[in-house]
C-alpha cells in the first residue's frame, strides 16, 4: 500500500476540479474506486483519509465522500515563460488554454522577461495561488538558480511543478515535457547529406541544455551520418546574445555569416527566429545558396522567408502537459519532431 495511496489521492484531486466543473460533488464509492485502482479497501480509505486531512474533501456517514465547499486547491494553472506575447508562445497560450479549460482548468500566464528577480515575484504569486499546477519554462537550466527555495516550497505544498522543454534540478521528482532532440537532429543531418551537403555548420545556445544537448547530437549525427566534424562550424550564443539579436543587432549574425561561407554549405540553427535572421543576412550577401534548417516550424520558416524546420504535432505536446496535470506520477515521451520541407529559394 506504501505510495499507493498517495498516487490514488492525487489522481482524485485532479478530478476534483472536472467534477466542480460537471456539477458533480459526490465522489465514486470505496468499491467503486477499488475496482478503478485494482487496491485494498484499506488502500482506498487511506487515499480518501489523506484527501480529508488536506481539506479537499468531507465524508458523510452512510452517504459516501464529497467535495468540500472549502477545498484549498483552486482550478488555475499557472504557466511561467519568459514572454507569453513572442514568437511560438502566443500560438502555443491560445492552443493550451481550451485544452486545459476542456479539463476544468483556467490558464493564468506570466512572462519574466529572462529575469529571475521576476521569475521569483512569479512564483510568489503561484505560491499565494495555491493553483493546481504551475508550469515553467525555465530562464538557464544549467546555472544555479537563487529561487530554488521558492520552486521546492511548490513541491512542499503538494503543488505540481511542470517544466517545459529543460528542467531546473529541483524537484527531483518533477515532470519535465522535452523533445525528441537526438531523433530532430538526426533528421536534420540526414535531409541535409541527401541533398548533397557534406559540410554542415551549427548554431545553438550554448547556456541551457536543450542547445547543448542538441550540439552533442549534432556531433553524434555527423559521425553517423559519415561527415567530418570541423569546430570551426560550430557557433555559440547565450540568452544575452539572443536578446541583443531581437533587439536589431546583427553581431552574431555576421560571425556566423563570415565564417560559414569560407566552407560550409548548410546550417542548422537552434530555431527559427535564428534560422530567419541569418538567411536574411545571407541573402544581402548574395549567399542564399547556402541552406539554412532549423526547428520549431513556426511563422519565421512557413512564411517567405521558406525555412526547412522540424515542428511537432500540437496535439502531442497538448496532451502531454493535459495529463501531467492530471496524472499524479505521469512519464512523458519525448515529443517526436517532423521535418516539413520547404524550398530555399
Amino acid at each position: 500500500m506504501a505510495g499507493i495511496y498517495r498516487t490514488i489521492a492525487y489522481e482524485l484531486e485532479a478530478q476534483l476540479t472536472q467534477m466542480r466543473h460537471e456539477g458533480k460533488m459526490r465522489l465514486p464509492s470505496e468499491d467503486e474506486l477499488c475496482r478503478t485502482y485494482s487496491c485494498s479497501r484499506q488502500t482506498v480509505r487511506s487515499a480518501l483519509d489523506l484527501m480529508v486531512d488536506k481539506g479537499l474533501i468531507v465524508k458523510k456517514r452512510g452517504s459516501g465522500s464529497y467535495i468540500s465547499e472549502n477545498a484549498t486547491k483552486s482550478n488555475k494553472i499557472f504557466l511561467i515563460v519568459e514572454d507569453e506575447d513572442e514568437y511560438i508562445n502566443p500560438d502555443f497560450i491560445s492552443s493550451l488554454r481550451p485544452e486545459l479549460k476542456k479539463n476544468g482548468y483556467d490558464l493564468t500566464c506570466i512572462s519574466t522577461g529572462g529575469s529571475y528577480d521576476r521569475e521569483r515575484d512569479a512564483l510568489s504569486q503561484a505560491i499565494s495561488a495555491c493553483p493546481a499546477a504551475v508550469l515553467i519554462e525555465p530562464i538557464c537550466d544549467i546555472v544555479p538558480n537563487h529561487n530554488k527555495a521558492l520552486i521546492e516550497a511548490l513541491d512542499n505544498k503538494d503543488i505540481p511543478v511542470i517544466y517545459l522543454y529543460t528542467a531546473y534540478p529541483f524537484p527531483k521528482d518533477a515532470v519535465c515535457i522535452r523533445e525528441d532532440d537526438k531523433d530532430g537532429i538526426r533528421t536534420l543531418v540526414s535531409y541535409l547529406k541527401e541533398k548533397g551537403h557534406t559540410d554542415i555548420a551549427c548554431a545553438f545556445r550554448i547556456d541551457d541544455s536543450r542547445g547543448l544537448t542538441r550540439y552533442k547530437n549534432f556531433v553524434d549525427a555527423l559521425h553517423e551520418n559519415g561527415l567530418h566534424f570541423e569546430q570551426q562550424r560550430a557557433f555559440f550564443f547565450t540568452a544575452k546574445e539572443r536578446r541583443e539579436m531581437l533587439s536589431g543587432s546583427e553581431e552574431f549574425l555576421l560571425k556566423i555569416s563570415r565564417e560559414i561561407r569560407k566552407d560550409a554549405s548548410a546550417v542548422i540553427c537552434q530555431n527559427d527566429e535564428l534560422a530567419y535572421r541569418l538567411k536574411e543576412i545571407l541573402r544581402k550577401e548574395k549567399r542564399s545558396d547556402i541552406e539554412v534548417v532549423s526547428f520549431d516550424n513556426s511563422y519565421y520558416a512557413s512564411t517567405a522567408s521558406r525555412i526547412t524546420s522540424l515542428g511537432h504535432k500540437r496535439h502531442d505536446i497538448l496532451t502531454s502537459i493535459t495529463d501531467a496535470v492530471c496524472k499524479r506520477g505521469y512519464v512523458p515521451e519525448p515529443i517526436r519532431w517532423h521535418l516539413h520541407i520547404r524550398s530555399c529559394n
